[in-house]
């Protein structure tokens, strides 16, 4: 294991977040909000920040040399996680000089679900919080939603060199990803450029649908990276706008898209969009979990009246879907059908190479055809059947990982709601919020409920969640795999 390589690329990506402090350094002293007591104002908290990432950062990038040009793949997941679980840490520091979270481990939490776009929170009070810290919240999750390696290997060339390796453990669906150009930087450039233009053109279509500059920054933040924090308690709701609502689905739809699909439709080459398995997969998915529900609300709530029973079924069935979590109605006042049908939709996800977490509608997929496969050779146990999405036959490697990391989500999903459970917490919150936690969800059922608030959960309990929003995002794997004795051996 090259550990002058990891260290080389963590101090990297803290001048990165250096940088990346300074907006929230803008924010805070445009708003001047007077610091809590017995805290450091948040303008400080952030200057703070800012030196100790600089700092840190710059040392570890110049005292040791990169060596990128020899990667393996086990490097690249091992500086995949340090440095997630780094970018991680010294996003937390604001959170928690500034008295916003008076605990580490919360501010900890609050920042790894930012930067994983899980949108869980600790926040009870989210209105009360200072805009600097709001406005670093949804930050956190725009940067994570397309990956900060990627930006990284976008804004940073000598990061080119072998570093695939870390694209490939990085980006949400692996290996499952396409690039675009023959070149990494090419490639990451493109898809940061689509991300860019995404958000300015949200952006700009909430300000025209009556937003401030901030709300309609903060919620574009959060849409099109699929992540869901809100500077508001009601999130969405409480702007009850069925403009902005329309808005904000369409752009959660967006963000759960394969990105290179958006470089197809930018290219024009529409024929290759609608032919594309995984994506009729997800609009097909969407377009039945919204009339089921509609239906079922039209019968059990909303008076009767279907209008308002599709708009409240639109919104939560995309957001769910593509694990965003705003809500603009509390799902877990919906019969109990409805509410495991949401926890169905919310552990497939999007597509892969989007800004959504989740297992990815790519692998349900497959998942699908190899249990037909397994059918079709019951009656014919003779018959050799190749398993196909579109015209692309599956090899058996991507079969197999696959069909292990549907085994290792069911796995860990249950181990971590026994886990919670062990710590007080009642059965439905635990298995709920390991779910939503591993999946990149935020919301769930019980007490962290349609607004996703893990305030009550124990601080042991945080720091299990903390591990898998980690997983979640990095797909398990790259994670589990600095476990194993043989990736440290030459």
């Amino acid at each position: 294991m090259n550990i002058r390589a990891i260290f080389n690329v963590v101090g990297v990506l803290l001048v990165l977040l250096s940088g990346l402090t300074l907006a929230p350094i803008g924010v805070s002293w445009y708003f001047g909000h007077a610091p809590m007591e017995g805290f450091m104002s948040e303008t400080l908290a952030f200057s703070w920040t800012f030196g100790l990432s600089l700092v840190s950062g710059l040392i570890l990038w110049k005292l040791f040399p990169s060596g990128l040009d020899k990667l393996r793949d086990r490097e690249g997941f091992a500086i995949v996680t340090v440095s997630w679980l780094s970018i991680s840490a010294f996003g937390a520091l604001p959170l928690y000089l500034s008295g916003a979270c008076p605990e580490f481990i919360d501010a900890f939490f609050e920042s790894t679900s930012g930067f994983t776009t899980t949108g869980a929170s600790i926040l009870q009070d989210i209105d009360a919080v200072p805009h600097g810290i709001l406005f670093w919240r949804n930050l956190m999750q725009w940067v994570g939603g397309m990956g900060i390696i990627l930006l990284s290997l976008a804004i940073f060339p000598m990061l080119g060199i072998g570093s695939f390796h870390l694209f490939k453990a990085e980006i949400p669906g692996g290996s499952t990803v396409e690039q675009t150009q023959p070149r990494l930087v090419e490639t990451a450039k493109i898809l940061w450029k689509t991300y860019l233009a995404l958000t300015l053109i949200e952006v700009f279509a909430l300000r025209f649908a009556g937003l401030n500059w901030f709300d309609a920054v903060c919620h574009t933040f959060s849409t099109v990276a699929t992540g869901g924090f809100s500077p508001h308690n009601g999130s969405i709701g409480v702007f009850n706008n069925v403009y902005i609502e329309s808005i904000i689905i369409l752009f959660m739809f967006l963000g759960g898209i394969n990105f290179a699909l958006h470089f197809q439709l930018v290219r024009r080459n529409f024929a290759v969009i609608f032919k594309n398995p995984e994506f009729k997969a997800y609009c097909g998915m969407l377009l039945t979990g919204i009339l089921l529900v509609t239906w079922s609300l039209t019968r059990v709530s909303h008076g009767g009246d279907a209008s308002q029973a599709f708009r409240s079924a639109a919104f939560t069935v995309v957001s769910i879907n593509t694990t965003t979590g705003f809500v603009t109605d509390d799902f877990n006042l919906w019969p109990e059908y409805l509410k495991l049908f949401m926890v169905a939709i919310m552990m497939v996800g999007g597509c892969s190479g989007s800004t959504s977490g989740s297992f990815k509608v790519i692998r349900f997929i497959i998942l699908l055809k190899i249990i037909m496969r397994e059918l079709k050779k019951l009656v014919h146990p003779r018959a050799i059947f190749h398993v196909k999405v579109g015209d692309k036959t599956i090899d058996a490697d991507d079969l197999s990982n696959v069909a292990a990391l549907t085994f290792l989500f069911i796995g860990f999903s249950a181990l971590g709601g026994v886990l919670l459970s062990a710590m007080g917490v009642d059965l439905t919150t635990a298995l709920s919020a390991t779910v939503a936690s591993l999946f990149n969800i935020g919301p769930g059922l019980g007490s962290v409920g349609a607004m996703g608030n893990y305030a009550e959960i124990p601080a042991l309990g945080k720091g299990l969640l903390i591990i898998f929003m980690l997983l979640g995002r990095l797909e398990i794997y790259g994670v589990i795999l600095l476990f194993l004795p043989m990736a440290w051996r030459k």
